[in-house]
């Protein structure tokens, strides 16, 4: 091989040539690549119906949440016996970025995060090994062993579900909603959990009189094994008379609070001590030590989340659907009421960015329009826009993508670049059509010559974003599905410009001959055209004039742009009036669960009398971490215009400035956002 034949220019042409030999086909068959362009397109259009709808990426991030609960035990017992064995155990895990613990009256939490890179999965098995470990360590009175949750962005309650009874005991309320309300909204598609807040099991609560127990000789011991044992569901046996047999089906265990005062738990002098004479029997909860409100009721709270790949506009439609038929199925003066939705922001931030799509696909194409000034090479260049959408469709969901804030401000972004290829493949037609060429032989002449150039075009915006794609960290997360959605786009439109631009400008373009325009409005814009032509031509030979000033230049511009981002403010992500807060009460140490309740319930009062506000639920104890000294809020503000002048941080500002100053309670407001910031 010659040394000319290595030159660059011999190269590029035999790339070229290689990249014609690809698009000839096409070329020379439009039928064939018109039905697989229409085929791509309907595929795109399947992809983005399937594609989950979700306010952010889904991220699963090396951070892990363990709990623990024993009833009863106060918070420094919690801390001393529960959160400092598995402290030890769970601090030998390899790849331990950060861990910090939380006790309070009868739970432990403590919170996980790994370095980034390390895989929840296997970070998870460590844990588990660290918790079994630990259980020696662990004192007997656990309820359970520890338990631990993978963290998820995407985790938090998409739609909370308020039920109030005016007729049901509140033990009731909570079974109806444990057995029939949670687990039909379980079986809808999209829906992962159902958490309940508010309540606990029904359990039959003996509060024994001491006075009375030993005066008969008794212990509490004795008490609870009779009980014990007269409560045991056994097989009762067979019944045989040598010719049928059949199960006796009598059922000795105990269900009612009357059953259990009945219950005769010892011998006296040949008299029978019932449980009724040495002790208060009722009906009651397994743990009394939580609860939820709907403003000022009581209620059970259902904190609905979804899937990580479910759409969350389709799941928070099927359970509002739901709610009318649970409903029907609840006792008289049972309510169930939707009242914390996730989802109006997302359908608002989803539909703007469609309306953004077809906004900028129509400035597009006319800005084509205007310059080109032919209808053909136009719509042959707008051609390749809803083929790259489609592709990047088919792309996001192979790779498992949502559509989110950041792929949809992707493909917002990728439509002003996947017309450049078509475009600089459509010129390079019209110049030899121009010549005298025709279309066929035009067409394959200017795609053999231009393929190169749009490879290079391609790799270069592509390479724009790859340090996205190896970008570390929560930020380098959630930008690697923005860094590959833009990719794909860009490169299905080189792919396009290749073979369905080429095949289309050899069935629809002809030579047109130079003249003046007709039209008034064809003059103004060939005058339009050579104004900028000349500004470009006087400031082209400015800038040849004076190379050194102009090279110059771009440091200056590179010195501005320093100065400019040190004067711009900064945050970690916007921040979106989503018109719902989300709060944390703490009581002083000591207080008691009655007393945080009690305090509790004034807070929601106060917070009631803002006019911007419509709905308030509130939690005490009980849920993940959340023990007696400490609860929730989730409140919801008016729509703007409808009740509500203020922005949400306005109105935070507010309550936060009533609820200042509450002896031995501490009430912390934020807003609701899709991607908060903090550790």
């Amino acid at each position: 091989m010659s040394a000319e034949d290595d030159a660059p220019g011999d190269r590029q042409e035999r790339l070229n040539e290689a990249l014609g030999s690809l698009s000839a086909p096409f070329i020379r068959r439009p039928i064939g690549t018109s039905l697989l362009a229409l085929g791509l397109f309907a595929l795109g259009a399947v992809c983005y119906s399937l594609l989950g709808v979700a306010a952010l990426p889904n991220m699963e991030f090396p951070a892990i949440f363990v709990s623990a609960s024993q009833p009863g035990a106060d918070a420094g017992t919690m801390a001393a016996t529960v959160a400092s064995p598995l402290e030890r155990h769970l601090g030998q895990i390899a790849g331990l970025d950060t861990m910090n613990s939380r006790s309070s009256e009868g739970s432990t939490a403590v919170f996980l995060i790994f370095e980034i890179g390390r895989d929840v999965d296997d970070a998870a098995r460590d844990v588990q090994a660290a918790i079994n470990a630990a259980a020696p360590d662990l004192p007997a009175g656990l309820t359970s062993a520890p338990n631990y949750f993978k963290l998820n962005p995407n985790n938090a309650p998409v739609l909370i579900l308020a039920m109030s009874s005016q007729t049901q005991p509140l033990y009731e309320l909570y079974n109806l909603a444990d057995t029939l309300v949670a687990q039909r909204i379980r079986q809808l598609p999209g829906v992962a959990d159902v958490e309940l807040a508010g309540g606990a099991t029904p359990a039959i609560r003996v509060d024994l009189d001491l006075r009375a127990l030993y005066a008969r000789g008794l212990s509490t011991d004795e008490v609870r094994n009779a009980l014990a044992a007269a409560n045991v569901t056994a097989p009762q046996g067979l019944l045989d008379n040598g010719v049928t047999t059949m199960s006796i089906a009598a059922n000795d265990a105990l269900r009612t609070a009357e059953e259990f005062a009945e219950a005769v738990i010892a011998i006296r002098g040949g008299v029978p001590v019932r449980l009724k004479d040495v002790a208060h029997v009722r009906q009651g909860e397994e743990d009394r030590y939580q609860a939820a409100y709907f403003n000022e009721r009581r209620a059970i709270l259902l904190l609905v989340r979804k899937r990580p790949d479910a759409n969350v506009v389709a799941t928070v439609d099927a359970v509002k659907a739901l709610v009318p038929e649970l409903s029907s199925w609840l006792p008289a003066g049972t309510q169930l009421i939707p009242f914390q939705d996730r989802t109006p922001t997302i359908r608002a931030s989803v539909a703007e960015v469609q309306l953004t799509l077809m906004i900028s696909l129509t400035l597009v194409v006319l800005t084509m329009l205007l310059f080109l000034r032919r209808l053909a090479p136009t719509l042959i260049a707008g051609v390749a826009v809803p083929l790259s959408l489609a592709g990047a469709f088919v792309a996001m969901y192979l790779l498992g993508f949502t559509l989110d804030t950041f792929s949809l401000m992707a493909l917002v972004i990728a439509i002003g670049f996947v017309v450049d290829d078509a475009i600089v493949v459509i010129e390079n037609i019209v110049r030899h059509l121009d010549r005298g060429l025709p279309p066929l032989q035009a067409t394959l002449v200017g795609a053999r010559e231009i393929g190169f150039t749009v490879v290079s075009i391609t790799a270069s915006l592509i390479a724009v974003f790859i340090p996205l794609l190896f970008a570390g960290g929560f930020l380098g997360r959630i930008f690697q599905e923005f860094a590959l959605t833009l990719a794909a786009a860009v490169a299905i439109s080189a792919v396009v410009a290749l073979t369905v631009t080429p095949s289309l400008c050899a069935r629809f373009l002809r030579a047109q001959a130079t003249q003046a325009p007709d039209s008034a409005l064809g003059r103004r814009i060939e005058a339009f055209h050579a104004g900028m032509l000349g500004v470009y031509r006087r400031a082209l030979d400015a800038s040849l004039r004076r190379p050194w000033r102009m090279a110059l230049l771009p440091l200056l511009l590179l010195g501005l742009s320093i100065w400019l981002a040190s004067q711009v403010q900064k945050g970690f992500f916007p921040q979106e009036d989503t018109g719902q807060l989300q709060g944390t009460v703490r009581a002083g140490p000591g207080t008691s669960f009655e007393a945080t309740a009690l305090g509790l319930q004034s807070i929601v009062a106060i917070l009631r009398r803002d006019p911007a506000v419509e709905s308030i639920g509130s939690r005490v104890g009980g849920g993940r971490g959340f023990g007696g000294g400490s609860a929730q809020l989730y409140i919801n503000l008016k729509p703007l215009g409808e009740g509500r002048e203020d922005s949400t941080f306005a109105v935070m500002h507010r309550l936060a400035r009533a609820t200042r100053g509450l002896a031995g309670f501490d009430v912390r407001l934020r807003p609701v956002q899709d991607l908060g910031g903090g550790g």
